[in-house]
């Protein structure tokens, strides 16, 4: 007997979905999920109502100025709906955008860098490399030419990757092409358990009787800068619970000073407390962007991530649980890696992107 596509899918669904159901009986009520999930539909294509919230975050992220994150909620849209103008045409501005100004920053690196301003052209060229990470003149400088550049060494633990160890050493994730770059790795190079690595020292450690003059507090005019006065406003602001304000100040004053320890105390709380907020608000990802900025011993920054960590993988888990009713598996398994990434130790996230893959695999057959 010849079983049906829409036969098959329905029943595993609908076994699926009674194992999802037993599984959480003995968890706390979630007041804000469903109660139970959408009936499958064949074929169902992603929900105007996620292209949506799509359309709607890449907006919010380009007021932020966050134009990385805009740019990738922009290509969601278009890839989705292709006949879409609007995402298509802001996938090509955004891109342009960025590209325009990793070039600025490289200038400014460029212009640094003749003025023997090391620590300024460094950052200016890790700025470009934000925008654009195979900005090839940009690591050409990092690694070859900028002098007092100093490594330290790290030993690959087994299940590191190079997200990991940005983490650990940069409190930046995003910042493993370096690492990635001066071992001569490709970004998704294998790692090793025992290898070692070298990290580039991003500031300078020189001793003080060796640094020039010209890297004492100055504008970009070589007009001398009062620390203590622009510390001052960064008060006023986390007073008015500004916290992102503060945390620009901060960073200017830390520019100048990186040993100001109020300027390091109120960019750590300020990006705390950003972090708490928006966990509040249910925006996880942002949260966790926000929290992994803070130095990771400060008050319990750490079990606070570790806890939001297992909050996003729940997200991503449910959007899985949501895809499979769909019928979308390959979406489902997608959201589930997601969540073992996150956590992974998850109880189900392992055992239904095996259920999933399996599925797909007699629907191939059936073929």
């Amino acid at each position: 007997m010849r079983i049906s596509f829409s036969r098959i899918l329905r029943w595993t669904s609908f076994f699926f979905l009674i194992g999802v159901v037993l599984g959480c009986a003995s968890a706390p009520p979630k007041p804000s999920e469903p109660t139970s999930p959408p009936v499958p539909v064949v074929g169902k294509a992603p929900t105007s109502q996620l292209l949506e919230s799509n359309r709607r975050k890449a907006m919010e992220y380009e007021q932020q100025g966050e134009f990385k994150k805009a740019l990738h909620r922009w290509q969601i849209v278009a890839s989705c709906i292709p006949e879409d103008g609007e995402g298509a045409k802001r996938v090509i501005e955004l891109q342009s955008q960025l590209r325009r100004s990793a070039e600025e920053h490289y200038g400014k690196g460029l212009s640094y860098y003749q003025k023997n301003l090391i620590r300024e052209a460094r950052k200016e060229f890790l700025l470009t490399l934000y925008y654009h990470p195979d900005h090839k003149e940009a690591l050409n400088y990092l690694k070859n030419k900028l002098f007092g550049e100093e490594y330290q060494s790290y030993e690959v633990k087994k299940g590191d990757t190079l997200k990991d160890i940005a983490l650990k050493n940069y409190n930046d994730p995003q910042k493993d092409f370096l690492i990635a770059y001066f071992n001569d790795l490709g970004k998704d190079g294998k790692l090793a358990p025992k290898m070692i690595l070298k990290i580039p020292v991003l500031e300078s450690s020189l001793p003080k009787s060796h640094i020039d003059k010209k890297e004492l507090p100055m504008d970009e005019k070589g007009m001398t800068v009062d620390t203590k006065e622009i510390l001052n406003k960064a008060r006023v602001a986390y007073r008015a619970k500004e916290y992102r304000e503060v945390t620009s100040i901060s960073q200017k004053v830390l520019e100048y000073d990186p040993a100001d320890k109020e300027a390091k105390e109120l960019l750590n709380e300020s990006y705390y407390q950003l972090g708490k907020s928006l966990s509040l608000r249910k925006r996880y990802e942002e949260a966790l962007t926000m929290l992994n900025q803070v130095e990771p011993g400060y008050k319990d920054v750490r079990e606070t991530i570790g806890a939001m960590k297992k909050q996003l993988a729940e997200v991503h888990y449910l959007d899985g649980v949501k895809y499979f009713t769909e019928e979308e598996l390959e979406k489902a398994i997608q959201e589930w890696d997601k969540t073992l990434l996150l956590d992974p130790h998850h109880p189900k996230a392992r055992r239904d992107i095996e259920n999933a893959r399996n599925l797909l695999k007699k629907l191939k057959e059936f073929k």
